[in-house]
């Protein structure tokens, strides 16, 4: 499925916006029949009517990867140091007091986001606090 650091590889929108065959596949069982997460979505509608909403919602997730990379790319050019996980390809930034993760993995214990760290790839939508 699309995930929202996608649009990090230099990918056009357009590129990563898939088509209403694509959509229905990515949606239904080998069956043919509507998958759970279909209905737990977009509720009991044609695939006809849940594409337009589920395009909407992925032009938020690029919106919001786009705004992640920003603020990272910020970061760097204001010489905030970058701190490489040892164990993992996560990077941390400390600015003001705030410690940032920026990684394209949940961390196998959930999301580490706390008082005094943000961790962007568990609740990406914490950058819309930020920027």
């Amino acid at each position: 499925m699309f995930t929202i650091f996608t649009v990090i590889n230099n990918q056009r929108p357009e590129k990563m916006t898939p088509t209403i065959k694509q959509f229905k596949k990515t949606f239904t069982n080998g069956a043919g029949k509507k998958e759970r997460r279909f209905y737990e979505m977009f509720g009991d509608i044609s695939f006809e009517e849940a594409y337009p909403k589920y395009i909407n919602y992925l032009v938020g997730v690029i919106a919001t990867a786009a705004k992640i990379s920003a603020f990272e790319n910020k970061l760097r050019a204001m010489g905030v140091r970058e701190n490489q996980s040892n164990i993992s390809e996560s990077r941390y930034y400390t600015y003001g007091g705030m410690k940032y993760r920026f990684s394209t993995h949940i961390h196998p214990t959930g999301s580490m986001t706390s008082d005094s760290c943000i961790d962007f790839a568990a609740n990406p939508e914490l950058i819309h606090n930020i920027i």
